[in-house]
């Protein structure tokens, strides 16, 4: 299938992502319907499936309002029971779409993983960042960051916020290494400049910068050790201590 990934922005600092083949389209957490209906009107799109990372209200919210004027199917985790690695069939659409389980953020969440290539990842991983913890799992939410590491590098990441430049600022209040992150400061700046918009996000410099992404580096243990004032001595200790500092930043 030939198609093209849409980011149509939604409330505050949400994105839907929307896949479309001209014709066929899936939405990836349609938070607001109208967004969505205007899209689709202006395009002559037809929307089949909508796919949910997890049931939170800034990602569900326009649900409703599609399946009672499309009546796509609706794919989701806490509805259903979804399984880590599940091959979804879309009917009317040619995509191979694997499911990864991902709790932390929630408990049902999950990612999707289309063509080996664009990963929508909700609110688990975002721009030099990952989500919340509010199911106060953090091992779930590190092993679930680790499923999205060993993922091919070249995987574009699709998160369902605009937290980058701030998740940077974050990361540079940790990391006082500034020199390390320069070009990708600039790239970042270039980007919202011109699009306003700085997603998806390439796996590979998820890696290079993301510090919830390097949590299994003892340099990062003595930075985030320092910044917090505790002695850091592995890996999950580091995740924890500096997803509490990203709470509070």
């Amino acid at each position: 299938m030939n198609y093209t990934i849409i980011a149509l922005n939604a409330l505050k600092d949400n994105y839907i992502w929307l896949i479309h083949d001209g014709q066929n389209a899936v939405a990836v957490d349609p938070t607001e319907s109208h967004v969505v209906e205007q899209y689709l009107q202006q395009h002559n799109l037809s929307l089949k499936v909508i796919l949910l990372t997890h049931n939170h209200p800034d990602h569900t919210g326009g649900v409703k309002a599609l399946c009672e004027r499309y009546a796509p199917t609706c794919i989701d985790n806490f509805v259903q029971q979804l399984a880590d690695g599940q091959m979804l069939n879309l009917a009317d659409l040619d995509l191979s779409v694997k499911v990864l389980l991902t709790p932390g953020h929630t408990l049902e969440h999950v990612c999707y993983l289309v063509d080996d290539k664009h990963l929508f990842c909700g609110d688990t991983l975002f721009g030099m960042g990952c989500g919340r913890v509010f199911t106060n799992d953090f091992v779930a939410m590190y092993s679930s960051l680790n499923k999205i590491k060993v993922l091919p590098e070249s995987t574009l990441c699709y998160p369902a916020h605009e937290y980058t430049a701030n998740n940077l600022r974050f990361i540079t209040s940790v990391d006082t290494n500034h020199l390390y992150y320069q070009d990708y400061a600039k790239y970042l700046l270039m980007k919202l400049s011109s699009t306003q918009n700085s997603l998806p996000t390439v796996l590979a410099d998820e890696l290079h910068y993301n510090l919830f992404l390097r949590c299994n580096d003892p340099k990062v243990w003595a930075m985030v050790g320092t910044k917090c004032g505790e002695l850091i001595s592995d890996e999950e200790n580091c995740f924890v201590a500096l997803r509490q500092l990203r709470n509070t930043f």
